[in-house]
């Protein structure tokens, strides 16, 4: 490798980290703003969050790219041709292919690398970040008693106290009622002048000591309770209490109704998927097709072993070419009944298959969608990357302000191009292969009227140059 290869693959290296770290920041204060009322006030550990926010960071990557890539190529190329660096080395014989080599490999070797991402990474972090956002939403707010409030987030529980000295231990005035949520539903009010509330070790439990109190308890197996209403009254001077804090923690969700969502799964999941749609659709067309030969050979509705031939004297010989007239008026009445109803029947059975195979259809484009999306997203990179570092060399700007600017409205265009034709793909209004390659057909006829006018040392509404020949006059 040259030492210009060098000079031109380390400056765009760097300018990429840093836009990717600063891109995938961006994405990931969106995602913290998106769910920051879900996260905080839990008292969920510091490993949880950090966990669930790498998880997230997994799946803003194929974000974060796109962006990236814009902006590398346009400041790389935008400085080497606003510091006439780039305009050197065409001096010196060297083309713009020449120049966008080293970093086009580079790119070559992005693309591999993000299509395993979002093959083998982006379904396993999706799918432990899904059930852990899931966990966090379950999980009630961290136990924390304020005075004057009932605290309700313990189940069966509901404590209040009236006031609570500074080490957060000591209470008064103590009110706690116990109900229970079965056929029972007994209640049981305690209420005591002062206590001593601490939690366990391991965070599951609260004991309270109490003291100088009266506990309140229905008995409710009473016969006659609703009638009678008793109750027992018992007073203390100190009583124990352990309050299970089980409820508080996370409920771990089960991983494997998630494993059917097509936004979790690689190419090879996707695939079996797509064919078990396939063969559901294929299995109620046979169903259909029996169905319906069953209507039309009508003898068959009525099978026999060992079917005798009609007699000929049962054989009623038509006097009219009109099948109704051969009838007095009751059996044709019975015969016009009988038509449409099996005519209605038959109907709501192919409108029921129509809708049903509408809806395996559109089932199966979403796998399809996702399938063709991890090819199609990853080849998109190399596409933006034919842009931006083409236009960079053609606007001679380098820094940040215009290159993102640019790089703002490319993404803007990109993104709203992928989005309506995934749309479209998954509704059926095209096939799912046109709709997710749909953007990348556009993008790449862009891309190659960028590249060609920046072959040519033109700007992008210069119109291309005639050639003019030269007639050089002999000398007599």
């Amino acid at each position: 490798m040259k030492r210009i290869d060098v000079l031109i693959l380390r400056m765009y290296i760097r300018l990429f980290a840093v836009t990717f770290l600063l891109s995938l920041f961006l994405f990931l204060m969106q995602f913290l703003w998106k769910y920051i009322d879900e996260l905080v006030g839990k008292g969920i550990p510091t490993l949880v969050l950090l966990k669930l926010i790498g998880l997230s960071l997994a799946d803003l990557v194929p974000m974060a790219l796109p962006m990236t890539v814009m902006v590398a190529g346009l400041m790389t190329f935008g400085n080497l041709s606003e510091s006439f660096e780039l305009v050197s080395m065409k001096a010196n014989g060297i083309s713009l292919i020449r120049i966008l080599r080293p970093v086009f490999l580079f790119m070559c070797g992005l693309v591999v690398m993000n299509f395993l991402f979002l093959n083998y990474v982006i379904p396993k972090a999706n799918l432990e970040g899904k059930a852990m956002l899931m966990e966090v939403r379950s999980k009630k707010p961290a136990f924390n008693i304020e005075p004057g409030q009932f605290y309700q987030q313990i189940e069966g529980v509901a404590i209040s106290v009236g006031s609570k000295e500074d080490d957060n231990e000591t209470v008064h005035d103590v009110l706690i009622y116990e109900y229970k949520k079965d056929d029972s539903k007994r209640l049981n009010v305690i209420r005591a002048k002062e206590g001593n509330m601490k939690l366990s070790a391991d965070k599951r439990t609260l004991n309270f000591t109490l003291f100088n109190g009266v506990r309140y308890e229905e008995m409710t197996s009473v016969e006659n309770y609703r009638r009678t209403l008793p109750f027992n009254k018992m007073y203390f001077e100190k009583q124990q209490m352990v309050v299970d804090l089980s409820s508080l923690d996370f409920n771990f969700t089960n991983r494997d109704h998630l494993a059917t969502d097509y936004r979790l799964l690689n190419l090879k999941q996707l695939q079996l998927e797509i064919d078990t749609f396939y063969l559901r659709m294929d299995k109620h067309h046979d169903d259909n097709e029996r169905y319906l030969s069953r209507l039309i050979h009508y003898p068959e509705l009525f099978p026999s072993e060992n079917p005798s031939p009609r007699p000929m004297d049962r054989i009623i010989p038509l006097t009219d070419t009109n099948i109704y007239s051969n009838f007095d008026s009751s059996k044709q009445v019975s015969m016009r009944n009988l038509a449409l109803s099996t005519a209605k029947g038959i109907q709501g059975t192919l409108d029921g298959y129509a809708s049903s195979q509408d809806y395996e259809r559109k089932d199966a484009a979403l796998y399809q969608s996702e399938y063709h999306k991890k090819f199609a997203f990853s080849f998109l990179l190399m596409i933006l990357f034919l842009i931006s570092a083409p236009l960079g060399a053609i606007i001679k700007k380098g820094g940040i302000g215009l290159p993102l600017v640019i790089s703002v409205l490319l993404f803007v265009i990109f993104y709203a191009l992928n989005l309506t034709g995934e749309k479209m793909g998954k509704g059926l209004i095209v096939p799912v292969w046109v709709g997710m390659w749909m953007s990348s057909v556009l993008l790449i006829s862009v891309a190659i009227f960028i590249t060609r006018k920046a072959l040519s040392d033109r700007n992008l509404w210069e119109p291309r140059r005639r050639r003019v020949k030269s007639k050089s006059n002999s000398n007599s």
